[in-house]
């Protein structure tokens, strides 16, 4: 969605007063219903309806009727974030092969990434080498794949990995849907990563909302618009991305949703 102030008008303009069973105008006692608004739900109160506003004035008029994603919930959050729809479903099929946010009930869909465990001791003051032995599967210093279960025998693995240090495991696995990983928890708008891993038990909806939060905090929403694939992979998936081929996957993807 468009950011929003005094003197703008258009289709955002209208949504907005709809949202806010106004009139269509953007004046002064818009500005100050929208500051109401703000004031109430914790936003900074200036009147200007950017992401974080659009987003708590959608979600509280809006409500997912289902554990699974629907195509009213991708119309949504992509109108939030101005992209389009086939974007959304392109990183969810790369991300999750199109398989979803669960494994089953109770268990997001996960993956568990052991050189990512030990830098995330490390950053706890942790010697990884400590804890070589008998966790050779969880903890190394550089990427593998070849300690992948899949699936929810990734369980197993963060499990193991809870036993030496439950804050550092939960933030080396990537988490639902579109598989965003647990250290990322505030950029995905959340104040602690216990808050992070509710949302990803509780539905996919929750799980969109926090990739679309990641998104625009990222500010990686913006290669989806321009579709700049390698850039937007980069950024999502770091720099070894080409070694997966994930920019040519994710258009790939597009197209076929775009189609």
């Amino acid at each position: 969605m468009k950011t929003l102030k005094i003197g703008n008008t258009g289709s955002e303009v209208e949504k907005l007063h709809n949202l806010l069973s106004m009139e269509y105008k953007f004046d002064e006692e818009t500005k100050k219903k929208v500051i109401e608004f703000q004031k109430a739900n914790s936003l900074i109160a200036d009147g200007i309806v950017g992401y974080n506003t659009w987003q708590k004035l959608i979600l509280k008029n809006y409500k997912s009727d289902n554990i699974l994603l629907n195509s009213s919930d991708y119309k949504t959050v992509s109108e939030l974030l101005d992209i389009e729809i086939a974007s959304l479903k392109a990183i969810q099929e790369v991300e999750t092969g199109g398989r979803g946010g669960f494994f089953k009930e109770g268990y997001p869909s996960i993956l568990f990434e052991g050189h990512i465990f030990w830098r995330e001791l490390e950053k706890r003051g942790i010697d990884p080498e400590l804890h070589i032995k008998g966790n050779e599967d969880i903890l190394y210093s550089k990427w593998t794949r070849k300690y992948y279960k899949g699936g929810i025998k990734e369980y197993e693995r963060l499990e193991k990995a809870r036993e030496i240090n439950k804050e550092a495991a939960d933030s080396s696995a990537s988490w639902g849907m579109f598989q965003i990983m647990g250290f990322n928890y505030q950029s995905c708008g959340v104040s602690s990563l216990e808050e992070f891993i509710k949302y990803m038990h509780k539905d996919e909806f929750s799980q969109l909302v926090l990739t679309s939060n990641f998104l625009h905090k990222t500010k990686l929403y913006k290669y989806l618009q321009t579709k700049e694939w390698d850039k937007f992979a980069k950024g999502y998936n770091g720099p070894a991305y080409k070694e997966n081929k994930y920019d040519i996957k994710l258009e790939k993807a597009y197209t076929k949703h775009k189609g």
